[in-house]
């Protein structure tokens, strides 16, 4: 994918559908890094098929989340990847394998675990959720969220280290993929509950 195409990625279902199309072609030939530490795409990894109504129904209601218009194009699109990820651990160890992009069902534990450690690094209890109205997130890989109330923000937020990472969710995703250095290092403070300060 060009540079210029992400630039113009959306949250339709034609957007997801392209970053589906380059990124499998991307990974045809993708080699893994020796001396990365975490997870790391598999040559010649696809993605599974996409979610139906009903799957993404039963996805919702499992985690008490209604999903934004965005999530729910991504899921109708895509729903994981067919292999998982590899950690060679810096070349120093045994090599793990784990999930990259979360799917629906296997990957639902995952992504409760995911979204309680943030809310207890944060240190936001149930209580503060109801009475400030904090805005649920979601996990799409790894530490990086959707902000459900925001559909246009992406975070990356491990713990309570918390940075912008994309517009909306589709470039969030391809920045993953692609690298195309279009972050913009912007800290979020935590206090502010993932979005009331970003300043786009």
């Amino acid at each position: 994918m060009k540079k210029r195409q992400f630039k113009k990625l959306d949250n339709s279902i034609s957007s997801f559908q392209r970053i589906k199309k380059e990124s499998e072609k991307y990974w045809r030939k993708v080699e893994l890094q020796d001396c990365c530490w975490g997870l790391q795409i598999q040559e010649g990894s696809k993605w599974k098929k996409g979610l139906s109504e009903t799957e993404l129904e039963d996805f919702q209601k499992q985690l008490n989340i209604t999903f934004p218009e965005s999530l729910k194009n991504y899921y109708r699109t895509m729903n994981g990847l067919d292999r998982p990820g590899m950690d060679n651990n810096g070349g120093e160890g045994e090599i793990d394998f784990g999930p990259i992009f979360y799917s629906y069902p296997d990957d639902i534990p995952i992504i409760k675990s995911t979204i309680e450690w943030i809310m207890e690094a944060n240190k936001v209890t149930e209580d503060i959720v109801k009475d400030q109205n904090v805005p649920s997130i979601f996990p799409y890989l790894g530490h990086r969220f959707l902000i459900i109330n925001n559909e246009e923000v992406t975070l990356s937020m491990f713990g309570n280290d918390i940075i912008l990472w994309g517009d909306n969710l589709s470039m969030g995703i391809a920045q993953d993929i692609f690298s195309f250095g279009y972050i913009r290092p912007k800290k979020i403070d935590p206090n502010s509950f993932w979005n009331k300060k970003i300043d786009k």
